[in-house]
């Protein structure tokens, strides 16, 4: 029995490296090369204490009787003032906990896209071996936890955001954490044993979620949902407030003192501004920023609380016309009223209805064929969840089960309320609500688990139509990889590598004293909803863009030409002028 035990453990190590290899390869694979976009932009200065625009920055920009600055200057060191302002200027205020740990990651990696995104690709990888020992422990059952690893291995929204210079990957690991913890407190707090470190932990984490991005609190949201709905003890009715307050302690000084002291302002003035342009006529932004109408918000929501199965992933976009989509769900009701009378009397008759059922709609289809089987698969795989939930008779299994769906659900279904409290569908987007999939994943997991021998043969048509979809999430995957995916990537054409590190070599190869390196001015109109009028005179992003890859002690002369808008150039002694680059308008802004 040892030795079956022991080959079993290395064969789920084997599995599980091979799960982390290839979830490692698929999140390298082209990482550096499309160029970071604007908001990766903003990460790469604000880790720096360096704000947008340069407010923090006065040696440089913007002062008066001075247009000219060197690299040196440029790479002055920041006081802890700047860093509260660059990220109160360039992200709200938000994810202070990222910045700082990102921080002293680029101390020892440096600055270059690759660096910057391979720290997201990491905290990717760990989630994967977070929510393997997750599913391990409170549902004791090892072979879910593989498929669960899988699942998360080549979920395309994985891969897309750890492959950003952004707080998500980062704050999908602390919030899946600090449920694990929180779980662990729940389990001890009912067998009366100690949990004081735990509680301590559960505050500290609490702290770095909200720390890592504002909208984690959802998570603790769904804490506080289980408890009210479950935990009868009085002792983590008393000691998970306490706890959480540590990180309210820490939440509460970043907002007051540091630099979100200025976040709800913000919030509040774009909410106003987005408000404004969406009900704006004729809308310039019409299929983006739209009025919080239930129509609007029905049409944006249904694909982020769909796609948050990976089995359901892009199945709302292949439904076209209502004749496919009425032959859809009458073919599901009846597939999943067939297995009911399966698991009455056990004739396998009804099992061969369904798959000869679906046989016949696949050729009436005309279009979708393949989406039409997967949507009639996810029918049949969330009634033999149900079926299995409804056969579970240990109480804590049941809750676990709930609790799981309050986490895959309450973040989506938060961001819809603030949609429409706030009339507007801008922040209604897959990326606020990350924080569920590893709970939605294991909903996943746990309807391929029960796809059991006993429903032969409509177990191999079941894994059958799994397969083929899996072949469509590897197109979704390659298109992320190729920057072309509009709902992961948010754009169909791919950008080219960074032009900047290349613009700031070339200058470091060319520039000689006494020349001065002009960069252009790059301003574009702001929305006409925004009611405060601000007007930008100059821009120094390029200028900035370009110093983060130049030699940090380098005594270039430099300045802003504010007559130009793309074109680097280095201005010789002689009075000749080089043209560097050409960042033509967007081409090269990403």
């Amino acid at each position: 029995m040892t030795n079956v035990f022991q080959a079993f453990f290395r064969l789920q190590n084997l599995i599980l490296i091979c799960i982390l290899t290839l979830a490692f390869f698929l999140r390298i694979n082209q990482l550096d090369e499309h160029g970071i976009f604007f908001d990766e932009k903003a990460t790469l200065l604000v880790s720096q204490g360096m704000a947008m625009e340069g407010s923090t920055q006065k040696n440089c920009f913007n002062t008066p009787n001075k247009s000219t600055f060197t690299p040196q200057e440029f790479w002055q060191e920041k006081s802890l003032q700047d860093y509260f302002e660059a990220n109160r200027r360039s992200d709200i205020g938000n994810s202070p906990a990222y910045y700082l740990i990102l921080h002293f990651w680029t101390k020892a990696f440096g600055l270059s896209d690759y660096a910057i995104r391979f720290f997201s690709v990491l905290w990717s990888i760990t989630t994967i071996i977070l929510l393997f020992f997750f599913v391990k422990e409170h549902f004791k059952n090892n072979n879910l936890a593989l498929i669960c690893a899988g699942l998360m291995a080549i979920e395309p929204f994985f891969i897309a955001v750890s492959q950003q210079a952004r707080n998500y990957s980062m704050s999908f690991f602390f919030t899946l954490l600090a449920t694990h913890i929180f779980l662990k407190i729940i389990k001890r707090e009912e067998k009366e044993r100690s949990a004081a470190g735990l509680y301590w932990t559960y505050g500290f984490l609490s702290a770095v979620c909200l720390l890592s991005h504002f909208l984690t609190a959802t998570v603790f949201m769904a804490h506080g949902l289980y408890v009210l709905l479950f935990v009868r003890k009085l002792r983590p009715w008393i000691f998970l407030p306490l706890s959480l307050c540590i990180g309210g302690a820490f939440f509460g000084y970043w907002i007051t003192f540091g630099g979100g002291d200025y976040t709800f302002k913000t919030l509040a003035y774009q909410a106003k501004v987005y408000y404004q342009e969406a009900h704006s006529v004729p809308n310039p932004h019409a299929g983006y920023i739209d009025p919080a109408t239930p129509k609007n918000v029905l049409k944006k929501a249904t694909p982020i609380f769909l796609d948050l199965f990976i089995l359901a992933n892009g199945l709302i976009n292949k439904m076209i016309g209502f004749r496919n989509l009425a032959l859809t769900i009458l073919v599901a009701l009846l597939s999943v009223f067939s297995l009911n009378r399966y698991f009455k009397n056990q004739q396998t008759i009804w099992l061969w209805g369904i798959i000869a059922l679906n046989a016949i709609a696949f050729f009436v289809f005309s279009t979708g064929k393949f989406q039409f089987l997967a949507f009639v698969n996810l029918s049949l795989l969330f009634y033999l969840l149900l079926h299995s939930f409804k056969a579970k008779k240990e109480v804590f299994e049941q809750r676990l089960l709930v609790f799981m769906a309050i986490l895959a659900f309450l973040p989506s279904i938060f961001l819809v309320i603030m949609t429409f409290k706030n009339g507007h569908t801008f922040g209604l987007t897959q990326r606020y609500s990350g924080f569920s999939f590893p709970y939605s994943i294991i909903f996943v997991g746990l309807a391929i688990s029960q796809v059991k021998w006993e429903i032969k043969p409509l177990n191999f048509f079941i894994f059958a139509v799994l397969l083929a979809h899996l072949v469509y999430v590897g197109q979704t995957i390659q298109e992320v990889l190729n920057d072309v995916s509009v709902k992961y990537n948010y754009r169909s054409e791919a950008r080219s590598k960074n032009p900047y590190p290349a613009i700031a070599q070339k200058l470091t190869k060319y520039y000689q004293t006494g020349d001065t390196i002009l960069y252009p001015s790059y301003i574009e109109s702001f929305y006409e909803a925004d009611t405060l009028g601000k007007v930008e005179k100059q821009s120094n992003l390029d200028a900035q863009y370009v110093n983060m890859y130049l030699p940090k002690d380098a005594q270039f002369i430099q300045k802003v030409n504010i007559t130009e808008r793309n074109k680097v150039f280095l201005k010789k002694k002689d009075g000749r002028l080089l043209e560097i680059f050409d960042l033509k308008e967007k081409k090269y802004r990403y």
